[in-house]
């Protein structure tokens, strides 16, 4: 199964657009509508996706499915036909995709997330669409060369959103144990020197089990004892692991605050000069923090929310004013420092006229852009084949337009403020209808449905799509379409269904956009 563009992002006030793809990063001028330059993980390059389709497990042993074929055979239970030997479920290895993206706001710097190892990836970016690692070296990773190593920071828990503060110069991380870091952008040389050798005394040997093995193989003939001396064995090496402490993360951060929940969303505000942090949790808390050094300060909370809040979002031109979204039917308009809710409105009704089915919604993201009038928004939802356009005026969200789309939204970004060029809306989907056939020069080179560019006409955008872009190949192109769902969409499972099922009465969570069975997956997981 072809990967679709995951995550995207402006490069400062230029044409230039970011967008990840599997393992990488790829950087395209939408002037021009060419390829600048492209980023790998370093374990991409050592190698591509894997199956594990071997019939023996890691200790020797034959499979279970094998062993009880040649019991059966033994017992005389096969007759008539001989039966096809099961064959094992091919098992994918997981890859480090990334997972989050952004980037400093004059462009100088990419931050990126990678899921599996869970690393934090500061990337220079020369102006013109060059990405590079910076040098500042870090621990070992993958058994990777250290020149391809030294460029990584792994956090403890798998983050949930990434932003960067308004003077370019710290990263803030959430994840979904409720936690939130700071790391600086480009660390210095003498702080991580000073983290590594903090991270020493984490090395020391765990204690000794009070427990010893006083048999071995010497004194155990039997094939059933030399099995239950490997198991004793294991058992052993699994408790040395759970006493040893935990090794101190080698490189400078900072927890400044943290929820009693899993956190889901994240975003930056400043008031009077004031910076200040807001942060979204599973349990319908939308929590304002004051900004570093005082983030455990909690100026306010925003509460009306009934379901998990998966998305916050700032206005450009109305700073002071917050839009909310989530397992709720309906986007919330806020004064995030009064903690004063001013307006909601209806999503479900503009979702119901795209999937008619439809009876609750995820909402995977809200992207605000400056328009002459003042701020527009725009909102999309798990397995909704659309965005929905509306515009903030005089504290309220009025609905603009629907923007139909040949697949699933992943992404979006607006690219404005460029030199001598219009606006323009990117929107990385996951194609689930067959594209219409363009009659532009470029129909006959392979292009990339799974990135579309949209022309602002008058007040709105174009209904149709422009020239796509150039396809690009990856390794990960193999990708089975089950483990793609699970890695594509996982908001849905955030939601509490036996708690709020009971709040609805009839309504199911199986009239949900974006949960294909009852057996949601539960997002911490993930982490």
């Amino acid at each position: 199964m072809g990967f679709p563009y995951q995550c995207l992002s402006t490069l400062g006030e230029s044409t230039i657009l970011c967008g990840s793809k599997g393992t990488n990063i790829y950087t395209f001028d939408i002037a021009s509508r060419t390829l600048l330059s492209s980023w790998s993980h370093p374990f991409s390059r050592k190698g591509g996706l894997k199956v594990d389709s071997n019939s023996e497990d890691e200790t020797g042993e034959e499979a279970p499915e094998k062993r009880a074929g040649e019991l059966e055979a033994a017992n005389g239970k096969h007759q008539g036909k001989n039966r096809k030997p099961k064959q094992p479920a091919p098992r994918l290895q997981e890859q480090p995709f990334v997972i989050l993206i952004t980037a400093t706001s004059d462009g100088k710097h990419v931050v990126a997330v990678t899921g599996t190892d869970k690393t934090v990836w500061v990337l220079g970016h020369d102006g013109k669409g060059g990405l590079k690692q910076l040098s500042q070296r870090y621990e070992p990773v993958l058994d990777l060369p250290e020149t391809v190593s030294d460029f990584r920071r792994a956090m403890h828990k798998r983050p949930s959103a990434i932003k960067i503060t308004a003077d370019g110069k710290t990263i803030l991380c959430v994840d979904k144990f409720g936690d939130v870091y700071s790391l600086p952008l480009v660390p210095s040389t003498t702080a991580a020197s000073e983290g590594s050798k903090a991270s020493t005394p984490a090395s020391t040997p765990a204690p000794q089990s009070a427990f010893t093995l006083k048999a071995n193989e010497f004194t155990v003939h039997s094939a059933r004892n030399l099995r239950a001396l490997e198991d004793q064995r294991k058992a052993l090496q699994l408790q040395a692991a759970k006493d040893t402490p935990k090794e101190a993360p080698s490189f400078e951060h900072e927890l400044i605050l943290g929820h009693v929940s899993m956190l889901t969303a994240l975003a930056i505000a400043s008031s009077g000069g004031k910076p200040y942090i807001l942060t979204a949790d599973r349990d319908e808390h939308i929590r304002v923090s004051r900004g570093i050094p005082q983030a455990y300060v909690i100026e306010n909370f925003c509460l009306g929310h009934k379901a998990f809040i998966s998305a916050l979002c700032i206005p450009d031109s109305q700073p002071e004013l917050l839009v909310s979204g989530g397992g709720d039917n309906e986007l919330f308009l806020w004064n995030w420092l009064a903690g004063k809710l001013l307006y909601k409105v209806d999503l479900l009704v503009r979702v119901q006229e795209v999937v008619p089915d439809a009876l609750k919604i995820a909402v995977t993201g809200i992207h605000s852009y400056h328009t002459e009038r003042g701020s527009s928004v725009i909102a999309m939802c798990e397995r909704v084949p659309a965005l929905f356009v509306l515009e903030v005026q005089d504290n309220a969200l009025v609905y603009v337009q629907t923007l139909n789309l040949s697949g699933n939204p992943l992404d979006a970004v607006v690219i404005s403020n460029a030199e001598n060029q219009p606006p323009r809306l990117a929107a990385s989907v996951d194609p689930v209808i067959p594209a219409i056939a363009d009659d532009s020069e470029m129909a006959s080179d392979p292009v990339d449905q799974s990135l579309l560019l949209f022309s602002m006409e008058g007040d709105s955008w174009a209904a149709k799509p422009d020239v796509p872009l150039p396809a690009i190949e990856t390794s990960d192109e193999n990708l089975a379409r089950p483990e793609l769902d699970k890695l594509l969409y996982a908001v849905e499972s955030l939601r509490k269904t036996n708690v709020e099922d009971a709040d609805d009465g009839e309504h199911s969570t199986k009239g949900s956009v974006g949960q294909e069975d009852a057996d949601s997956r539960d997002a911490s997981e993930a982490a």
